[in-house]
């Protein structure tokens, strides 16, 4: 992929240098610089939590260009904070239409698809934005890709995606969790808990990978961890399914 227009992000940061003038009733007229404007409005209103108001800055910008894929880009990932999934759909292909280099739309397409459990769909639009190797973000597709493969029950797919993931960038916790809890069940317990301190440094944890850390560190006789994981277990996360299986496995409940 190209990735020739480069439109609205998942974290709705705006990243355009667009050209073009034309002239209206006399005066020079940058058009495409009222549609960044325009987007970044509705980013603006998005990132208020006016989601709202966030079309219709939108609706003008179609107005100068209607044929921009990074605006219906943007307004599918409006629709979908507003719970509009047609609307939202019909924006992201309209916008893929346009452009189907675009791996940044692609990318959020597939969040849509994602969060809507629609998972063969999602892990093929993560599928083609990762065919582009220039794209910044690739490394967060081969995660979601990772997601996407363990919600499908496909445990050595969402390794092999993770892994990619890692190669791009070392330090992402999410990948890193999943290939720790991935190996720890194929039994490869010293793999895993290489990986699970790679996700430690990068990141807090949670009820989920406390329970993995303890299991880990028990695992290859890291007996501090062990303790420090289950004092963060008891303090953090009282009521936590976590917390009853380790009392339970201790003989406490």
């Amino acid at each position: 992929m190209g990735g020739r227009t480069k439109s609205i992000a998942l974290l709705f940061s705006v990243s355009l240098v667009l050209t073009g003038c034309v002239t209206t009733d006399g005066q020079p007229f940058n058009e495409n610089r009222a549609v960044v404007d325009y987007m970044n409005l509705s980013v603006g209103y998005l990132e208020a939590g006016y989601t709202a108001r966030a079309v219709k800055p939108l609706e003008r910008a179609l107005e100068i260009e209607p044929d921009s894929a990074s605006v219906h880009g943007l307004l599918g990932v409006v629709f979908q904070r507003q719970g509009e999934d047609r609307l939202a759909e019909q924006s992201f292909n309209r916008a893929l239409a346009i452009d189907s280099d675009a791996s940044d739309i692609r990318n959020n397409f597939g969040a849509f698809l994602l969060s809507r459990n629609r998972l063969e769909e999602a892990y093929r639009q993560f599928e083609l934005a990762s065919q582009d190797v220039s794209y910044a973000r690739r490394n967060r597709i081969f995660e979601n890709m990772g997601r996407v493969a363990l919600r499908l029950d496909k445990p050595s797919l969402a390794a092999e995606n993770f892994t990619r993931a890692l190669r791009l960038n070392s330090n992402l916790p999410r990948a890193n969790l999943e290939l720790a809890a991935i190996y720890k069940d194929e039994g490869d317990l010293h793999k895993a808990w290489q990986y699970y301190q790679a996700f430690d440094v990068a990141s807090g944890q949670n009820a989920r990978s406390l329970l993995l850390g303890i299991d880990l560190a028990t695992a290859n006789g890291a007996q501090s961890k062990v303790a420090s994981y289950a004092m963060q277990l008891e303090r953090l996360y009282p009521g936590s399914a976590e917390l009853k299986q380790y009392r339970s496995r201790l003989g406490y409940e």
